[in-house]
């Protein structure tokens, strides 16, 4: 799955709503006369110093059975440090400013969700570190109003945001894609030089630069880290002239999800745990370029230093097989089957984005046969309690967040025989994931004792 920057702040509005909604949202027997609720939620918000361009920040609207849904805002915490406007809509009289729910407003399920843009500047002469307040009241006609607050902070210096947030679908093996790079300083102060951080999932394959290093992370994914010389003043936005050539390797399989996280050099964090950076031999410098005339106004989707493109869904070929076994033995006797699944590959099943078990299978012992010992990382599952020569199913989880090609995953059972049923067992994957592989003949096996 994938979370889109404005989706995470509806994800934490709609929990809100949830909760605030509890007996009061109408339902089957509620009374004619239900006033319906109104909610909404503003983050806190930082901008930049006298000279920094605007941030626009959202406040969420949510309203389900009330009448003129709409926001109230009292500006008078704000005075001295920032200053706001409001869309056209808005009606403004002195510091306080009533805001009706957007008419672009989505209706899903009889809950209406709208976004109110609100620009925020600092205020002439508002020093670093100064705070104010913006206090604002949801509510409808008869509505019960709950009112809050979101803090506005100024801070002197750079700052940059990474602008990139793009969806890609219909990417296949083999191809190469263009990802961007782009910036901007929402800051008041020039930023000089910076480091790009930018994380490629396995079997996507990045270009080479001089003035970047490259290294591997413990789920396989291509680490790049670049520190690209330049001024960056406020309000300018730079990027990568024709974006940054990848290959889709063989590896590659599912939702990709590239990440990019841009710092000022001066004060950028520490580089990333456990990967040894190494420089490759490469002709070309990776540089930003100035793009358009500076903004005067940073968009409300652009909200930090980290920024993403997301592969959808990338038809890569692989093959899962389970991996079975026999053993010979007596009534009475003990013996150890070895189980488990190998990737022949050449995809590599990735649960970086998805959380997805990875690698896991399914083992159903032998009908007549004991697990003498709970192997590590394995447990029982379902069986019947207290009938006989029915086995649990006993899962068994995968070897971590990416299965890859050519490895295999198994696990040693005991078993005691305590009857010959002639009946087998059988090993399979846990899940098909992302899909069914390419040959699915194979993705169960028998496991014998006799």
């Amino acid at each position: 799955m994938h979370v889109t920057r404005g989706r995470l702040l509806r994800g934490l509005t709609a929990l809100v709503v949830a909760t605030a909604g509890i007996g009061a949202a109408a339902g089957p027997a509620a009374a004619e006369d239900d006033p319906g609720w109104v909610d909404g939620w503003l983050d806190d918000v930082t901008v930049g110093a006298s000279g920094a361009p605007a941030r626009t920040a959202s406040l969420t609207l949510t309203s389900s059975g009330a009448a003129q849904p709409r926001v109230t805002l009292d500006l008078t915490g704000l005075a001295g440090v920032a200053t706001a406007t409001f869309p056209a809509s808005c009606v403004t009289e002195g510091t306080s400013v009533t805001c009706p729910m957007p008419s672009s407003a989505t209706d899903e399920f009889g809950t209406l969700t709208g976004t109110v843009p609100v620009v925020l500047r600092a205020a002439p002469g508002a020093a670093d570190g100064a705070t104010g307040t913006i206090g604002y009241t949801p509510l409808g006609e008869q509505t019960e109003a709950y009112a809050r607050q979101a803090v506005v902070t100024v801070r002197s210096g750079p700052d940059l945001l990474d602008l990139v947030d793009e969806y890609v679908s219909g990417a296949q093996v083999g191809e190469s894609r263009s990802v961007p790079v782009a910036v901007v300083n929402a800051g008041d102060q020039p930023a000089v030089d910076l480091r790009v951080t930018l994380r490629f999932p396995v079997g996507l394959v990045p270009a080479s630069y001089r003035n970047c290093r490259y290294g591997t992370d413990q789920v396989l994914a291509t680490v790049m880290v670049c520190t690209v010389r330049g001024t960056f003043a406020p309000g300018q936005r730079h990027e990568l002239r024709h974006g940054l050539a990848t290959t889709l390797g063989p590896a590659t399989l599912g939702d990709k999800r590239i990440t990019q996280v841009v710092e000022p050099l001066a004060n950028a964090g520490p580089l990333p745990n456990g990967v040894q950076l190494k420089r490759r031999d490469a002709d070309q410098a990776l540089r930003l370029r100035p793009v358009g005339a500076p903004l005067d106004v940073i968009p409300a989707e652009v909200t930090g230093p980290g920024g993403q493109t997301y592969l959808r869904k990338v038809q890569g070929a692989f093959d899962i097989v389970a991996q079975g076994a026999t053993a010979t033995g007596a009534l009475g006797d003990t013996v150890r089957v070895t189980v488990g699944l190998r990737n022949e590959g050449p995809g590599v099943p990735d649960g970086t984005v998805s959380g997805e078990a990875v690698g896991a299978f399914l083992f159903t012992p032998p009908a007549g046969t004991t697990v003498l010992a709970n192997p590590s990382g394995c447990e029982p599952r379902g069986g019947e309690e207290g009938v006989a020569d029915t086995p649990a199913t006993w899962y068994c989880a995968g070897p971590g967040v990416v299965f890859p090609a050519g490895a295999s995953r198994t696990v040693p059972f005991d078993l005691r025989i305590d009857s010959l049923t002639g009946v087998d067992g059988e090993v399979q994957p846990y899940q098909r994931y992302p899909r069914v592989d390419d040959n699915p003949g194979n993705d169960a096996a028998p496991v014998t004792v006799g």
